[in-house]
């Protein structure tokens, strides 16, 4: 709430005004240690020095597979860890964000380059990963300082909803088919491709929030319900069933968020549930997926082949895995991005692969936590939008690779192999970091206040 303007007892006044405009940052250099305890964070050196030494070892036993020694998996294994150390103090000096949340987010994406450097089959895929990470910490960096400098969204609405429904459409014009789905552009050929739906879907949550901030009306939200219903439906001619998916599911738990209306959610739901009918009745695509899914062992060598491999992997991977290296991840069909987590479960083992997805939890909690503490709802839709996306999409992966859920064709966030799902996830994860950075400089000039009363009472 602006301090400028005052409301007298059971006076008119703007809601929008009053609960969406961002508060006023604290000058810097003023109430750092004040700061430091409106973080409310525990020390983090102890999380920061055993994620360093995982990545040190692991990479370390890589290189030392091969004779003679593996030169880039050395490398890797100290600047793993150098730039996890990097980044957690230059990011935690500029800004207040949650350092746990950032560390536990750089163990995610080195996991992911430990494992390409195990199973790949050319060294080149987790240099290239690693690349894109590099790029990734740069995205975060752009997404804090966006979301910060952000001030007036409501104007942005209407041209961020023309680019991103140009953007998902240009595959149609200059794109190429892969994996049955047509989303992807070729940047330089055999080098570089980039797909639109993934940078899309930060940029997606930013306009859901800003339109349904301030508990708009059903009328006022039928704008940026029809934007996500056109970005479903050219998602789906484009057959990327797994972004249609992650779409739908993250409008509908904003919109449910930001207006606790159960009977429009419940209805969006069941439109969707319909249209999923309709879909498994006219689209060959899905019928085969859902064919699949039932009994995978129908064509164990053909469009089964996946399932069955994935399968295999985890059940030959058992409580402790096999060992780096040891494995033969390499059998199942796309074993470096869709079905990565099959081959981290064979390697790494069933209780690893537990202790994976509970860091994905934490992150999870950690981020509804920052959407709970945010002052704003366009913040606080903000950031429950990204833990949901990504909540959602690992549910999908991980789901679909066990067989619990129909194949989606989504990247484990972070760890599949992949430029624009990481750097994406990246971006996204800097926007989440953004606004734990402004929910502590919030709490800091609340406990300044506070400090300033006890005295002023004195």
């Amino acid at each position: 709430m602006k301090g400028s303007k005052s409301y007298a007892h059971g006076a008119e006044f703007d809601e929008q005004d009053l609960f969406d405009q961002p508060a006023p940052r604290p000058r810097r250099g003023r109430g750092v240690e004040e700061m430091r305890r409106a973080l409310m964070r525990s020390n983090t050196r102890l999380l920061l020095s055993a994620v360093m030494l995982f990545q040190f070892t692991a990479m370390l036993l890589i290189s030392l597979q091969e004779s003679p020694v593996d030169t880039q998996a050395l490398i890797l294994a100290v600047c793993l860890p150098a730039v996890t150390w990097l980044v957690t103090m230059l990011y935690g000096k500029l800004w207040p964000v949650d350092r746990a949340m950032l560390i536990l987010v750089l163990l995610l994406c080195s996991v992911g380059i430990i494992t390409l450097s195990d199973i790949a089959r050319s060294k080149t895929t987790a240099l290239t990963q690693a690349i894109y990470a590099c790029a990734g910490v740069i995205a975060m960096a752009v997404g804090i300082v966006f979301i910060r400098s952000l001030r007036h969204w409501k104007k942005w609405i209407l041209p961020g909803m023309v680019l991103c429904l140009a953007a998902l459409a240009s595959p149609w014009v200059v794109g190429e088919v892969r994996n049955g789905a047509r989303n992807w552009i070729t940047i330089i050929p055999d080098r570089l491709t980039v797909q639109p739906s993934e940078f899309i879907k930060p940029a997606l949550i930013l306009i859901l929030s800003a339109s349904f901030a301030g508990r708009p009306r059903f009328l006022k939200c039928l704008p940026a319900i029809g934007f996500a219903a056109a970005c479903c439906g050219i998602l789906l001619v484009q057959s990327d069933l797994g972004a249609v998916l992650l779409y739908f599911l993250t409008t509908l738990m904003i919109y449910f968020a930001a207006t606790s209306n159960w009977l429009i959610t419940l209805g969006g739901l069941g439109v969707g549930a319909a249209g999923a009918i309709v879909a498994y009745k006219t689209i060959p695509y899905v019928q085969t997926r859902v064919d699949i899914w039932q009994n995978p062992w129908s064509d164990p060598t053909g469009s089964g082949m996946q399932i069955v491999q994935a399968l295999i992997a985890i059940g030959s991977g058992g409580l402790f895995g096999m060992g780096l290296g040891l494995g033969r991840p390499r059998n199942i069909p796309l074993y470096h991005s869709d079905f990565i987590f099959a081959a981290i479960a064979e390697e790494f083992g069933l209780i690893f692969s537990i202790c994976l997805l509970a860091v994905y939890v934490l992150i999870i909690i950690r981020g509804v936590i920052v959407a709970m503490n945010a002052r704003t709802s366009f913040h606080s839709l903000t950031a429950l939008g990204i833990v949901v996306m990504i909540g959602l999409q690992t549910m999908l992966i991980v789901g679909g690779n066990t067989k619990l859920i129909p194949l989606t064709g989504v990247t484990l966030p972070l760890i599949s192999s992949g430029g624009s799902s990481l750097v994406s996830t990246f971006l996204s994860f800097g926007i989440l970091l953004g606004i734990s950075s402004m929910n502590a400089e919030d709490e800091a000039r609340d406990i300044e206040r506070l400090a300033l009363r006890e005295e002023v009472e004195m």
